[in-house]
């Protein structure tokens, strides 16, 4: 597609339009001449349909300008691929000049700033998390600093197979240091608990009446 092809059939399309939005008035200037010789028996009835008809097809042709105007305004935008964001390129499906079929995959566009957090809560923590809340983010790049987010979506549902809650937060990334697919650890601070004994997630089973844990007892 010629972006400068569909430039130049745009300005065709609105000159068209323009010349038909002339001659409209035009004819209306001359219909209206002829009616009120009409009402001095000046102009005859013939003259009175003439200016009719040639009100009614001034009226014709400029709606089918516009409609041609709208048409080359609709392939002009088409010719050109835009976003509803701000991003980069992260990768390429295609290259200059190379023929493509209508849904074809062309980029991959990132939007760096803010970046989306997304991690999960257990079932138990859903009372206490609200829109907006803070909480800090650390990532393996950069060891020791933290960085503040905002919850900005929580899903309406519990996962039936962990029971865990789906939650995204937007986190400013004003100079591109933060990547997305980076692995990030958030901390809510919203359920802390003290001297409690820890163990891997994997080792907890997700049974019909709750989770149950098994634990070694030596001698047992």
């Amino acid at each position: 597609i010629d972006p400068d092809r569909r430039k130049i059939d745009l300005d065709r399309a609105r000159a068209r339009e323009a010349e038909a939005a002339s001659a409209l008035a035009e004819a209306e200037r001359q219909n209206k001449r002829v009616q009120e010789l009409a009402t001095r028996d000046i102009a005859s009835r013939a003259q009175q349909d003439q200016a009719r008809t040639n009100l009614e097809g001034s009226r014709s042709r400029l709606q089918a300008a516009r409609a041609d105007l709208g048409a080359a305004e609709r392939a002009t935008s088409d010719s050109r691929v835009t976003t509803r964001f701000a991003g980069v390129i992260g990768r390429r499906f295609v290259s200059r000049g190379e023929f493509v079929q209508p849904g074809q995959k062309l980029f991959e566009l990132v939007s760096l700033d803010p970046v989306e957090v997304e991690f999960t809560l257990p079932e138990s923590d859903a009372s206490r998390l609200v829109l907006g809340l803070p909480l800090e983010v650390s990532v393996a790049p950069y060891p020791g600093e933290v960085f503040r987010a905002t919850v900005s979506m929580i899903s309406p549902i519990v996962d039936e197979r962990t029971r865990t809650i789906r939650v995204k937060a937007l986190l400013p990334n004003p100079d591109h240091r933060l990547r997305p697919g980076l692995f990030a650890r958030a901390e809510l601070g919203i359920a802390r608990r003290e001297d409690v004994v820890l163990i891997p997630e994997e080792a907890v089973l997700q049974r019909a009446d709750g989770p149950v844990a098994f634990r070694a007892v030596d001698g047992a």
